[in-house]
């Protein structure tokens, strides 16, 4: 501890935001857009002269946020104010470091899905040999570059580019990382603050309909008819007349299914990392109300595992917290064993295979939960109960998705319902 004179005593006593840090003299100042206090050192001793002068920087310092300096250009600011680096014989946090840190920090509330994205981001940044930087020189002109080559690809071909939402949740994800590292002082400023915006791709005006591809239920027959694996037939149909998540899926249980056959009570989700975890939102935990084509495919799959022992499986929630919970799964790979992965295959190509056997235009499983829900809006069902029964809050995802589609799937759509008003 730095020893101090009586009168150095008094000055700092009398200097308010004036404190001494490891032996220096340190000031502390709020931003405009923090919500707690920052503090710099000022890498000189606590002398009454040094205590006058750390008084006059703060006063200076709080001069130029008040009249703007910090909001119009944060990086002059900084330069302006603390030009020395205190940090210079104190080793640098890398990129690689600070993503370690966020997982320590967050460690027990991350989800699996976050945990994703923040190790495609990792790869992202490992990709432009950023990771092992200092994360205090990555700076907003480094980071429109890598955004830019990133949507725009290579002159070879061999790499298309990225649209630009993918860039967008990159930086996104990456930004929460650099948000702690701020709260740490490890930076000064957050480079992705005002980065410009990448322009949408010009042949990805339609994406939200390019997307909607469902099966016609001809088209489902025909997959049906290929698909030699019986209890991914099941699946598939199943899933083609619930709309489920191949998560919620292969996740549920004779427990959550009423002894008519008539609901399912959806509640759990099957991850990519073997996890069974409750439903991500409030709506996502939700009754569904089976049609007969549904019930036909539980009726049939009760015969095989309904009679099995129970498993204990481990549900984990937020916060590292779990619980073991004893359920017989509907369905079950081979051997009886419960499913890891909520895939429909794990088999290589083995989707792809089954769409050119049926002679069908490829489109990816999840199309399967497009289907229900075209399906049913085509003969007239209500949005709302069918947000409800897909897990939406409401029904703005289902017209968002479904809205422009429907009537150029069914042309006499708009005869129907005039016959309906009685015109």
């Amino acid at each position: 501890m730095t020893k101090l004179s009586k009168a150095e005593q008094k000055a700092l006593g009398a200097a308010r935001g004036v404190s001494v840090h490891h032996g220096n003299l340190r000031i502390q100042f709020k931003l405009p857009d923090k919500d707690f206090p920052i503090r710099k050192s000022l890498c000189y001793p606590p002398t009454k002269a040094n205590i006058a002068l750390a008084e006059l920087t703060l006063a200076n310092v709080k001069r130029d946020i008040a009249n703007g300096l910090y909001n119009n250009d944060p990086e002059l600011f900084w330069k302006t104010h603390f030009p020395t680096n205190h940090n210079a014989n104190v080793k640098q946090i890398t990129v690689r470091e600070s993503f370690t840190d966020y997982y320590s920090k967050k460690n027990g509330s991350l989800s699996d899905s976050l945990k994703d994205k923040l190790k495609t981001a990792q790869n992202w940044l490992d990709h432009y040999r950023l990771l092992d930087k200092p994360i205090s020189k990555i700076s907003k002109e480094m980071l429109e570059d890598v955004r830019t080559l990133t949507a725009s690809g290579n002159k070879k071909g061999n790499f298309q580019g990225c649209s630009a939402s993918t860039v967008g949740e990159y930086t996104y994800t990456f930004s929460k990382v650099l948000r702690l590292s701020l709260s740490r002082g490890n930076i000064d400023v957050d480079p992705t603050i005002g980065l410009m915006k990448l322009p949408e791709d010009d042949n990805n005006h339609d994406s939200e309909d390019d997307d909607v591809r469902p099966f016609s239920q001809e088209e489902l027959r025909s997959l049906l008819d290929v698909i030699h694996v019986p209890r991914v037939k099941l699946m598939v149909e199943l899933l083609a007349w619930t709309g489920l998540r191949h998560g919620e899926l292969k996740a549920l249980a004779w427990e959550d299914i009423s002894n008519d056959f008539k609901r399912i009570r959806v509640k759990y989700n099957l991850t990519r990392h073997a996890n069974v975890k409750p439903a991500k939102t409030k709506a996502g935990v939700r009754t569904v109300e089976l049609l007969p084509a549904a019930q036909k495919v539980l009726r049939h799959q009760y015969e095989l595992t309904a009679h099995l022992a129970p498993i204990i499986d481990t549900i984990h929630y937020k916060n590292q917290k779990t619980e073991q919970v004893a359920r017989r799964r509907v369905f079950l790979s081979r051997g009886n064993i419960p499913y890891k992965r909520p895939e429909l295959t794990t088999v290589s190509k083995q989707w792809e295979k089954w769409m050119r056997k049926a002679n069908l235009a490829y489109r990816p499983p999840y199309q399967l939960r497009h289907t229900y829900a075209s399906q049913l809006l085509m003969v007239g069902a209500n949005p709302t109960w069918l947000a409800a029964q897909m897990g939406h809050k409401d029904w703005s995802m289902i017209s968002k998705i479904y809205g422009t589609w429907i009537p150029n799937q069914d042309l006499h759509y708009v005869d129907r319902l005039a016959k309906k008003l009685g015109q």
